[in-house]
Parts: C-alpha cells; structure tokens; sequence
C-alpha cells in the first residue's frame, strides 16, 4: 500500500500539522501500530519536517515537501523529498544536548527514538529522508 501526500509549507504555517494528523494517524492504525507508537511516528515526523523547514529551506516561506508512506507486511516506510540544501553528513546521532535547559537539538533525538532506521540520500537536486518503523 503506498500513500503520496504533497504538502506545501512555510515556517510560520502550523496548517501541515492538522493534515498529518488526519492523514496519518488512520493509516498508523490500520496498520496496527498501537497509539502510542503511531503518535511517536508522527511526532518523529513533525520533528523532520521542522529540520527541513529550518535547514533545507532556512525559514523560506512556501517550499514544498512531499511525503510518501509504503507498507509492507513487517514495515512502514515514509520518505520526504525536498528540495532545499543538502544535508550535512554523517547523520546526527540522536545523543540529547549536555545542557539539559538548552533550547534545541533534540529533534534528531525523537526521530530515532521512534523509528528503527534512518537514511538520507541526495538525488540530483532533491533531498530525501527515509524513515522506517517495524510492525514485526
């Protein structure tokens, strides 16, 4: 099964929010993810559309991102395209900032606490992160 959702987004725009929510919290159900993992799915979601909002597109209003959703028998797969700046390399790792009252940096820390791999390749001029949760 696989699902294409195009949204268009600018930094001060919380609309995008809303169509995930009603978008993929259906199909985190259906496939069987409890509701504590399906939110955990898309708050790791929400966390890297705000990086690509903040780095890819450094604030700039209206850059569209698309998201699509696969799903197999023992995984879900959801890839955003982008087609803002490359991202730096190697990935972060997730680690939580030393100062814990520091106002940042642990975007990187939900994503990979809710997902089981995480990969980014650069195609021509598009950006794409790969997420990916186990159903098994």
């Amino acid at each position: 099964m696989t699902n294409r959702i195009r949204i268009e987004i600018g930094p001060d725009d919380p609309g995008w929010n809303q169509v995930l929510q009603e978008t993929l919290l259906p199909l985190a159900r259906a496939a069987a993810l409890d509701e504590l993992a399906g939110m955990g799915l898309l708050l790791a979601i929400v966390e890297a559309i705000n990086n690509i909002i903040e780095h890819a597109y450094q604030g700039s209003d209206g850059q569209p991102i698309a998201l699509v959703w696969e799903q197999t028998a023992s995984t879900i797969r959801l890839d955003l395209h982008d087609h803002g700046r490359p991202m730096p390399l190697p990935l972060p790792s997730g680690d939580l900032p030393d100062d814990p009252l520091a106002l940042g940096g642990r975007g990187w820390h939900i994503i990979r606490a809710n997902t089981d791999e995480v990969q980014y390749r650069r195609v021509q001029e598009e950006n794409v992160l790969t997420l990916v949760k186990n159903l098994t």
